[in-house]
């Protein structure tokens, strides 16, 4: 994999202690539920341990605390073939942690988060770590503090970096960070919030998107059980879902992203990386814990062999 282009992760890095609950609370009930685990998580680190197994030039940005979370989630990185020497060590502050809470027989969730060091990044240190990708891609999530955003965004531009912007939480996305992006990823909530999406067949969404008239090269929309779709190049591509056993929703759409944005910025054609972004969604899905699949390109890529290849994939 020798001269791939980089890829930088931007957004939070956290450990992810996982609850299994019957109903969501509401003010003042006390719900009882199974702790499944604490497992490391945090959507950047998440996206950062799915590229990796695609490319040996996935570069996570993004603070930690000097904290044993820290440590621990620092270790696991690099032992996943994420470069992690962008990485900032805060002595201020505590690692991020959330707090999920699985519902709906595990297919939905509601989680409390406590950002701690994701949101300390520091901007000027953040846009020489950015000038560094030159040629390559950065994806950016919103769980860090906003300034870090615009000025990771503005260091892209001057670049030459390739800027995914991945639209979570959609509440912090600014008409800003819109007209910047070359590329949006949503799921089906953020693209009705942002885009206006309306829900309707793949074939009318598939139309909807077509109709967008934002400056974004290529928009991704992930719609859960029913695939994703994207559009690009004036084509619009559709992918069904792999389905498999729901055991965990949390991390879906980061596996989705991180094997897609891996494998586009190689070349691998947009049908292609899509189905693999859904394959691994899917994988991703089937144990506890966002990053505990254990599965490889190889494994991606014959899941493509056997069930996607065939298809058309452009819809539109």
């Amino acid at each position: 994999m020798a001269g791939l282009p980089k890829l930088g992760i931007l957004g939070s890095i956290a450990l992810d202690s996982i609850f299994e609950v019957a109903t969501v609370p509401v003010g003042g009930e006390r719900v009882f539920g199974t702790l499944l685990g604490q497992y490391n998580g945090g959507m950047a680190a998440n996206q950062a341990v799915e590229a990796a197994r695609y490319s040996t030039e996935v570069y996570l940005l993004g603070a930690i605390g000097n904290d044993a979370i820290g440590k621990r989630l620092d270790a696991d990185l690099q032992a996943r073939g994420v470069h992690t020497d962008r990485l900032v060590s805060r002595a201020d502050a505590f690692s991020g942690q959330t707090f999920m809470h699985l519902v709906n027989e595990k297919s939905d969730y509601f989680s409390l988060v406590t950002p701690g060091a994701n949101m300390l990044l520091d901007p000027e240190a953040l846009k020489q770590a950015v000038a560094e990708l030159r040629g390559g891609a950065l994806l950016i999530s919103l769980e860090i503090n906003a300034d870090a955003v615009a000025a990771a965004i503005s260091a892209a531009k001057s670049a030459g970096v390739y800027v995914y912007l991945v639209c979570s939480p959609a509440e912090k996305v600014t008409p800003a960070y819109l007209s910047s992006a070359d590329a949006l990823v949503c799921n089906f909530r953020e693209a009705n919030m942002l885009l206006g999406l309306r829900r309707g067949s793949v074939r009318d969404m598939a139309r909807q998107l077509k109709d967008y008239a934002g400056p974004q090269s290529r928009l991704l929309i992930t719609l859960g059980s029913d695939g994703a779709l994207l559009f690009e190049a004036g084509n619009v591509y559709y992918a069904p879902a792999m389905h498999v056993t729901c055991l965990d929703s949390v991390g879906a759409g980061d596996a989705f992203i991180g094997a897609f944005a891996a494998l586009r910025i190689q070349g691998i054609s947009p049908y292609h990386a899509l189905s693999c972004g859904c394959i691994a969604g899917a994988m991703a899905v089937s144990v506890i814990g966002p990053q505990s699949s254990a599965h490889t390109a190889a494994q991606v890529e014959a899941q493509y062999q056997a069930l996607y290849k065939d298809k058309k994939g452009v819809i539109l």
